[in-house]
């Protein structure tokens, strides 16, 4: 499990981005937020939102929706969105501490 990675859930189609510091991989749970099509939100905060673009699909992050899952849950990994860190932690930072 990496940090920033997106996985998608066994049960679903549903993609979610893991969140959690990797200094806790030794945890059968990880904190994730789930990726919605950004077609389908209908307000976004940019703050606490970002969107990200995975293949030539349009997506949200839903940080206000996170949640610790076990890593049984996790199948496949599907793309690294380290590249966005900051815009992550902004978002995650924003969701705790409003700012």
């Amino acid at each position: 499990m990496a940090r920033f990675h997106v996985y998608r859930l066994k049960q679903a189609e549903t993609l979610v981005v893991d969140l959690q510091a990797d200094l806790f991989d030794a945890l059968k749970t990880r904190i994730v937020a789930p990726l919605i099509p950004a077609s389908d939100f209908a307000h976004v905060m940019s703050r606490l939102n970002p969107r990200v673009t995975i293949g030539e699909d349009a997506y949200v992050i839903a940080i206000h929706l996170l949640a610790a899952i076990s890593v049984s849950q996790l199948d496949e990994m599907v793309t690294d969105l380290s590249s966005r860190r900051d815009d992550i932690v902004a978002a995650t930072d924003f969701a705790f501490q409003g700012f």
